[in-house]
């Protein structure tokens, strides 16, 4: 199956400070969704990070990417999948959008939660402080 969709939670969201990479690959939106997972404001609340949970919700933006192969190789690069530094991992999740669910690509966070904080809301705002 071919997973063409991303789900992003943080600062790839419009408003976002990355959120430009998402334009640079064309990457289209469709809508607001959820994922199961906990989120956390990691290293002073500037970015945040989610980890696979099945009793939380991380609420987020769905994007349909268009030139698949590209846009992924791309978005590992930011991520810092591509480098190997260890702090996120992308992987397939099932997104809730709306009454339909389907599979699209996120990027968990895999570094250790040190001086990282819950966001109990699972909404990372993109301007201020959570």
């Amino acid at each position: 199956m071919k997973i063409d969709r991303l789900f992003v939670y943080g600062t790839l969201m419009r408003g976002g400070r990355l959120h430009h990479e998402l334009d640079a690959i064309r990457a289209e939106f469709r809508g607001k969704g959820s994922i199961r997972a906990a989120l956390y404001a990691i290293k002073g609340e500037w970015y945040p990070g989610a980890i696979p949970d099945d009793s939380s919700v991380t609420w987020g933006e769905v994007y349909l990417l268009p030139n698949l192969e590209s846009a992924l190789v791309h978005l590992d690069e930011v991520e810092g999948v591509a480098a190997g530094d260890g702090s996120f991992q992308r992987r397939a999740v099932e997104v809730r959008f709306g009454s339909k669910r389907f599979a699209a690509w996120t990027y968990f966070y895999t570094a250790p939660l040190q001086r990282s904080r819950r966001i109990r809301s699972g909404r990372f705002k993109v301007s201020g402080r959570n």
